[in-house]
Protein backbone atom coordinates (compact mmCIF):
# COMPACT_ATOMS: atom_id res chain seq x y z
CA UNK A 1 0.00 0.00 0.00
CA UNK A 2 1.35 3.47 -0.77
CA UNK A 3 2.59 5.54 2.16
CA UNK A 4 2.26 9.31 2.55
CA UNK A 5 2.87 12.08 5.18
CA UNK A 6 0.46 15.16 5.12
CA UNK A 7 2.15 18.34 6.35
CA UNK A 8 -0.12 20.87 7.46
CA UNK A 9 -0.30 24.09 10.00
CA UNK A 10 -1.53 24.37 13.23
CA UNK A 11 -4.66 25.33 12.35
CA UNK A 12 -5.58 22.50 9.92
CA UNK A 13 -3.89 20.12 12.39
CA UNK A 14 -6.15 20.89 15.01
CA UNK A 15 -3.80 22.31 16.95
CA UNK A 16 -5.36 25.80 17.22
CA UNK A 17 -5.84 29.55 15.47
CA UNK A 18 -4.01 32.58 15.28
CA UNK A 19 -2.90 32.38 19.28
CA UNK A 20 -0.73 28.99 18.16
CA UNK A 21 0.79 29.97 15.14
CA UNK A 22 4.18 29.71 16.98
CA UNK A 23 4.18 26.34 16.95
CA UNK A 24 7.22 24.14 16.69
CA UNK A 25 7.15 21.75 14.54
CA UNK A 26 5.39 18.11 15.69
CA UNK A 27 4.23 14.85 14.56
CA UNK A 28 1.21 13.33 15.29
CA UNK A 29 1.20 9.69 14.38
CA UNK A 30 -1.75 8.58 11.35
CA UNK A 31 -3.97 11.06 10.12
CA UNK A 32 -5.48 13.69 12.26
CA UNK A 33 -6.94 17.19 11.15
CA UNK A 34 -7.33 17.84 7.44
CA UNK A 35 -5.31 14.75 6.62
CA UNK A 36 -8.25 12.87 8.10
CA UNK A 37 -10.16 14.01 4.97
CA UNK A 38 -7.54 13.40 2.85
CA UNK A 39 -7.48 9.40 4.08
CA UNK A 40 -10.54 9.08 3.67
CA UNK A 41 -10.78 10.50 0.07
CA UNK A 42 -7.41 8.04 -0.28
CA UNK A 43 -9.66 4.61 0.94
CA UNK A 44 -7.47 2.15 0.59
CA UNK A 45 -5.06 3.17 -2.18
CA UNK A 46 -3.32 4.63 0.31
CA UNK A 47 -2.17 4.92 4.05
CA UNK A 48 -0.75 8.63 5.81
CA UNK A 49 1.23 7.08 8.24
CA UNK A 50 1.79 10.62 10.05
CA UNK A 51 0.08 13.95 10.52
CA UNK A 52 3.27 16.60 10.18
CA UNK A 53 1.95 20.36 11.80
CA UNK A 54 3.90 23.86 12.19
CA UNK A 55 3.11 26.97 13.44
CA UNK A 56 3.11 30.00 10.66
CA UNK A 57 4.88 32.44 12.19
CA UNK A 58 6.95 30.01 13.54
CA UNK A 59 8.06 28.42 10.03
CA UNK A 60 8.85 31.48 9.19
CA UNK A 61 10.36 33.64 12.25
CA UNK A 62 12.65 29.99 11.88
CA UNK A 63 12.47 28.41 8.73
CA UNK A 64 15.99 26.38 9.26
CA UNK A 65 15.05 24.93 12.51
CA UNK A 66 11.86 23.91 11.20
CA UNK A 67 12.87 22.47 8.04
CA UNK A 68 15.50 20.60 9.56
CA UNK A 69 13.28 18.91 11.87
CA UNK A 70 10.40 18.42 9.10
CA UNK A 71 12.98 16.63 6.99
CA UNK A 72 14.07 13.84 9.92
CA UNK A 73 10.57 13.12 10.88
CA UNK A 74 9.77 12.71 6.96
CA UNK A 75 13.40 10.92 6.47
CA UNK A 76 12.04 8.33 9.41
CA UNK A 77 8.67 7.52 8.12
CA UNK A 78 10.47 7.15 4.59
CA UNK A 79 6.95 7.88 2.77
CA UNK A 80 6.28 7.16 -1.30
CA UNK A 81 4.38 10.82 -1.70
CA UNK A 82 4.34 13.84 0.37
CA UNK A 83 1.17 16.12 0.42
CA UNK A 84 1.34 19.48 1.96
CA UNK A 85 -1.89 21.49 2.38
CA UNK A 86 -4.40 22.78 0.69
CA UNK A 87 -3.22 26.40 1.47
CA UNK A 88 -6.19 27.43 -0.85
CA UNK A 89 -5.23 32.01 -0.68
CA UNK A 90 -3.48 32.00 2.77
CA UNK A 91 -0.37 33.34 2.14
CA UNK A 92 2.36 32.06 4.43
CA UNK A 93 0.68 28.78 4.71
CA UNK A 94 1.25 28.79 0.71
CA UNK A 95 5.00 29.91 0.97
CA UNK A 96 5.54 27.48 3.38
CA UNK A 97 3.79 24.35 1.71
CA UNK A 98 6.11 25.46 -1.13
CA UNK A 99 9.14 25.43 0.86
CA UNK A 100 8.59 22.30 2.71
CA UNK A 101 8.42 20.85 -0.82
CA UNK A 102 11.41 21.78 -2.36
CA UNK A 103 13.44 21.02 0.71
CA UNK A 104 11.54 17.55 0.94
CA UNK A 105 11.91 16.93 -2.95
CA UNK A 106 15.85 18.28 -3.30
CA UNK A 107 17.21 16.73 0.12
CA UNK A 108 15.27 12.96 0.33
CA UNK A 109 14.03 13.11 -3.73
CA UNK A 110 10.65 11.96 -2.38
CA UNK A 111 7.82 13.69 -5.16
CA UNK A 112 5.56 16.03 -2.84
CA UNK A 113 2.25 17.36 -4.03
CA UNK A 114 0.49 20.61 -2.97
CA UNK A 115 -2.42 22.78 -3.45
CA UNK A 116 -3.55 26.44 -2.81
CA UNK A 117 -5.66 29.18 -4.55
CA UNK A 118 -3.77 30.41 -8.28
CA UNK A 119 -3.54 34.04 -6.63
CA UNK A 120 -1.72 32.40 -3.60
CA UNK A 121 2.10 34.16 -3.08
CA UNK A 122 3.23 30.40 -3.14
CA UNK A 123 2.44 30.15 -6.83
CA UNK A 124 5.14 32.31 -7.16
CA UNK A 125 7.82 30.70 -5.34
CA UNK A 126 6.84 26.92 -6.61
CA UNK A 127 7.28 28.89 -10.23
CA UNK A 128 10.96 29.95 -9.14
CA UNK A 129 12.05 26.43 -7.94
CA UNK A 130 11.89 24.83 -11.15
CA UNK A 131 11.51 21.56 -9.45
CA UNK A 132 10.01 18.71 -11.29
CA UNK A 133 9.55 16.36 -8.32
CA UNK A 134 6.56 19.42 -7.16
CA UNK A 135 3.23 19.50 -8.07
CA UNK A 136 0.77 22.50 -7.35
CA UNK A 137 -3.34 21.69 -7.72
CA UNK A 138 -5.78 25.11 -7.96
CA UNK A 139 -8.26 25.20 -5.19
CA UNK A 140 -10.94 27.49 -4.22
CA UNK A 141 -9.67 30.57 -2.32
CA UNK A 142 -10.88 29.50 0.96
CA UNK A 143 -11.60 25.98 2.97
CA UNK A 144 -15.53 26.33 1.76
CA UNK A 145 -13.77 24.26 -1.23
CA UNK A 146 -11.86 21.98 1.23
CA UNK A 147 -13.38 18.44 0.13
CA UNK A 148 -12.35 19.54 -3.79
CA UNK A 149 -8.85 20.03 -3.06
CA UNK A 150 -8.74 17.09 -0.76
CA UNK A 151 -10.29 14.93 -3.16
CA UNK A 152 -8.18 15.97 -6.02
CA UNK A 153 -4.43 15.96 -3.92
CA UNK A 154 -5.50 12.35 -2.99
CA UNK A 155 -6.12 11.36 -6.95
CA UNK A 156 -3.04 12.89 -8.09
CA UNK A 157 -1.07 11.64 -4.94
CA UNK A 158 -1.95 8.14 -5.94
CA UNK A 159 -1.09 8.67 -9.31
CA UNK A 160 2.41 10.03 -8.35
CA UNK A 161 3.07 7.30 -5.63
CA UNK A 162 2.24 4.52 -8.28
CA UNK A 163 5.37 5.70 -10.78
CA UNK A 164 3.20 6.30 -13.32
CA UNK A 165 4.43 8.91 -16.09
CA UNK A 166 3.03 12.28 -15.18
CA UNK A 167 2.02 13.90 -18.15
CA UNK A 168 1.67 18.04 -19.02
CA UNK A 169 0.74 20.37 -16.42
CA UNK A 170 -2.67 21.12 -19.26
CA UNK A 171 -3.29 17.18 -19.68
CA UNK A 172 -2.92 16.38 -15.48
CA UNK A 173 -4.45 19.78 -13.72
CA UNK A 174 -1.42 21.02 -12.23
CA UNK A 175 0.15 24.51 -12.02
CA UNK A 176 2.28 24.79 -14.86
CA UNK A 177 5.85 25.08 -13.13
CA UNK A 178 7.13 27.25 -15.92
CA UNK A 179 9.62 23.82 -17.22
CA UNK A 180 10.14 22.75 -21.21
CA UNK A 181 10.94 19.75 -22.07
CA UNK A 182 11.56 18.09 -25.31
CA UNK A 183 9.19 16.24 -27.03
CA UNK A 184 8.83 14.17 -29.80
CA UNK A 185 5.49 15.19 -32.21
CA UNK A 186 4.44 14.32 -35.59
CA UNK A 187 4.18 17.82 -37.63
CA UNK A 188 7.31 20.37 -37.11
CA UNK A 189 7.00 23.42 -35.40
CA UNK A 190 5.99 25.67 -37.95
CA UNK A 191 3.51 23.92 -39.00
CA UNK A 192 1.92 24.13 -35.87
CA UNK A 193 2.55 27.69 -35.59
CA UNK A 194 1.05 28.56 -39.10
CA UNK A 195 -2.14 26.82 -37.82
CA UNK A 196 -2.37 28.83 -34.35
CA UNK A 197 -2.26 31.68 -36.21
CA UNK A 198 -4.99 31.04 -38.49
CA UNK A 199 -7.16 29.78 -36.00
CA UNK A 200 -6.27 33.30 -34.23
CA UNK A 201 -7.15 34.93 -37.34
CA UNK A 202 -10.84 33.06 -37.62
CA UNK A 203 -11.34 34.03 -34.11
CA UNK A 204 -11.35 29.93 -33.43
CA UNK A 205 -10.25 28.29 -30.02
CA UNK A 206 -6.22 27.01 -29.68
CA UNK A 207 -3.97 26.99 -26.71
CA UNK A 208 -0.30 28.09 -27.42
CA UNK A 209 1.86 25.96 -26.91
CA UNK A 210 4.09 28.64 -25.17
CA UNK A 211 1.77 30.38 -22.39
CA UNK A 212 3.28 34.03 -21.45
CA UNK A 213 2.09 35.17 -18.46
CA UNK A 214 0.84 38.90 -18.61
CA UNK A 215 2.29 41.63 -15.93
CA UNK A 216 1.15 44.98 -15.69
CA UNK A 217 3.99 47.35 -16.26
CA UNK A 218 3.91 50.22 -13.83
CA UNK A 219 6.18 53.69 -14.91
CA UNK A 220 7.84 54.87 -11.32
CA UNK A 221 6.78 58.34 -11.35
CA UNK A 222 9.02 61.08 -11.62
CA UNK A 223 11.03 62.42 -8.22
CA UNK A 224 10.07 64.85 -6.27
CA UNK A 225 11.19 68.30 -6.57
CA UNK A 226 11.40 70.28 -3.34
CA UNK A 227 10.21 67.84 -0.68
CA UNK A 228 10.45 70.63 1.66
CA UNK A 229 6.97 72.30 0.26
CA UNK A 230 5.33 68.81 -0.38
CA UNK A 231 2.24 67.06 0.65
CA UNK A 232 2.93 63.50 1.93
CA UNK A 233 0.26 61.11 2.77
CA UNK A 234 0.39 58.07 4.27
CA UNK A 235 -1.11 54.77 2.69
CA UNK A 236 -1.52 51.42 3.63
CA UNK A 237 -2.09 47.71 4.09
CA UNK A 238 -1.97 47.05 7.21
CA UNK A 239 -5.86 47.30 8.21
CA UNK A 240 -5.12 49.81 11.10
CA UNK A 241 -9.05 51.54 11.46
CA UNK A 242 -10.15 53.48 14.10
CA UNK A 243 -10.61 50.96 17.11
CA UNK A 244 -14.01 48.63 16.54
CA UNK A 245 -13.56 48.78 13.04
CA UNK A 246 -16.41 50.95 12.47
CA UNK A 247 -16.60 50.28 8.11
CA UNK A 248 -16.58 46.53 8.62
CA UNK A 249 -13.17 45.60 7.26
CA UNK A 250 -12.73 41.47 6.85
CA UNK A 251 -9.33 40.15 8.06
CA UNK A 252 -8.69 39.39 4.28
CA UNK A 253 -9.85 39.52 0.45
CA UNK A 254 -11.57 43.03 1.12
CA UNK A 255 -13.12 45.09 -2.01
CA UNK A 256 -13.06 48.37 -0.85
CA UNK A 257 -10.68 51.15 1.46
CA UNK A 258 -11.42 54.00 3.35
CA UNK A 259 -9.61 56.98 4.69
CA UNK A 260 -9.51 58.22 8.15
CA UNK A 261 -8.57 61.59 9.50
CA UNK A 262 -5.38 62.36 11.40
CA UNK A 263 -5.78 66.10 11.42
CA UNK A 264 -3.99 67.48 14.59
CA UNK A 265 -2.41 63.93 16.12
CA UNK A 266 0.84 63.36 16.52
CA UNK A 267 1.09 59.85 17.29
CA UNK A 268 -1.55 56.67 16.37
CA UNK A 269 -2.40 55.86 20.54
CA UNK A 270 -2.93 52.36 21.39
CA UNK A 271 -6.80 51.90 22.36
CA UNK A 272 -7.63 53.68 19.87
CA UNK A 273 -6.58 51.96 17.02
CA UNK A 274 -6.75 48.32 15.75
CA UNK A 275 -5.19 46.23 13.20
CA UNK A 276 -7.69 44.27 10.90
CA UNK A 277 -5.84 41.44 9.30
CA UNK A 278 -5.58 37.98 8.47
CA UNK A 279 -2.02 37.21 7.35
CA UNK A 280 0.04 38.22 10.55
CA UNK A 281 -0.62 37.74 14.36
CA UNK A 282 -2.27 42.09 14.66
CA UNK A 283 -1.48 41.57 18.61
CA UNK A 284 1.71 44.06 17.81
CA UNK A 285 0.13 46.33 15.78
CA UNK A 286 -2.70 46.80 18.16
CA UNK A 287 -0.29 47.13 20.93
CA UNK A 288 1.68 49.87 18.78
CA UNK A 289 0.07 51.02 15.68
CA UNK A 290 2.66 53.40 14.43
CA UNK A 291 3.90 50.22 12.95
CA UNK A 292 1.28 50.82 10.12
CA UNK A 293 0.56 54.36 10.44
CA UNK A 294 4.16 56.18 11.34
CA UNK A 295 2.37 59.29 12.16
CA UNK A 296 4.95 60.44 14.96
CA UNK A 297 7.83 60.21 12.42
CA UNK A 298 6.27 62.24 9.79
CA UNK A 299 5.11 64.92 12.16
CA UNK A 300 9.00 65.16 13.52
CA UNK A 301 10.10 65.31 9.42
CA UNK A 302 7.34 67.95 9.41
CA UNK A 303 8.36 69.84 12.57
CA UNK A 304 12.06 69.77 10.80
CA UNK A 305 10.91 71.40 7.55
CA UNK A 306 12.13 68.31 6.16
CA UNK A 307 8.32 67.81 4.54
CA UNK A 308 6.03 70.35 4.08
CA UNK A 309 2.83 68.81 5.28
CA UNK A 310 0.91 65.56 6.04
CA UNK A 311 -2.16 64.89 4.41
CA UNK A 312 -4.63 65.23 7.17
CA UNK A 313 -6.23 61.50 6.49
CA UNK A 314 -4.42 58.31 6.06
CA UNK A 315 -5.68 55.85 3.55
CA UNK A 316 -5.95 51.88 4.44
CA UNK A 317 -7.22 48.61 2.93
CA UNK A 318 -5.96 45.30 4.95
CA UNK A 319 -4.15 43.61 2.25
CA UNK A 320 -4.64 40.03 2.75
CA UNK A 321 -5.38 37.70 -0.03
CA UNK A 322 -6.23 40.62 -2.15
CA UNK A 323 -7.53 39.86 -5.59
CA UNK A 324 -4.64 41.86 -7.85
CA UNK A 325 -8.01 43.33 -10.09
CA UNK A 326 -9.64 44.50 -7.15
CA UNK A 327 -6.43 45.97 -5.76
CA UNK A 328 -5.85 47.27 -8.68
CA UNK A 329 -9.22 48.72 -8.97
CA UNK A 330 -8.65 50.19 -4.96
CA UNK A 331 -5.10 51.80 -5.69
CA UNK A 332 -6.79 53.81 -9.05
CA UNK A 333 -9.83 54.92 -6.76
CA UNK A 334 -7.35 56.23 -4.01
CA UNK A 335 -5.09 57.54 -6.22
CA UNK A 336 -7.87 59.62 -7.96
CA UNK A 337 -9.02 60.79 -4.34
CA UNK A 338 -4.89 61.77 -3.54
CA UNK A 339 -4.81 63.79 -7.29
CA UNK A 340 -8.26 65.90 -5.98
CA UNK A 341 -6.67 66.73 -2.67
CA UNK A 342 -3.67 67.85 -4.31
CA UNK A 343 -1.48 65.45 -2.68
CA UNK A 344 2.20 65.59 -3.93
CA UNK A 345 3.50 62.26 -2.74
CA UNK A 346 2.73 58.96 -0.54
CA UNK A 347 4.62 57.14 1.82
CA UNK A 348 3.56 53.51 1.37
CA UNK A 349 4.08 51.82 4.59
CA UNK A 350 5.27 47.70 4.27
CA UNK A 351 3.59 45.21 6.28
Amino acid sequence: MLTIVHVVNQFFAGIGGEEKTETPVGVLEGASGAARGLQAQLGEQANVVATIYYGDNYFHEHPEEATDAILREVRSRKPQVVVAGPAFNSGRYGLSCVAICNAIAEALEIPCVTAMHPENPGVSMYENYHNLKIFLLPTAETAAGMSDALDALARFASRLGSGVSIRSAREEGYLPRGIRRQERVDRPGVERAIDMLLSDLKDEPFVSEIPLQIWDQVSPAPPLRGLSSATIAIVSTSGVVPWGNPDGFKTYRNTYWRKYSIAGLNTMEPGQWEAVHGGYDVSFMNQNPRYGVPLDALRALEAEKIIGRIHPFFYVVPGNQGSPSVMRQIGQEIASDLKKESVDGVLQVAT
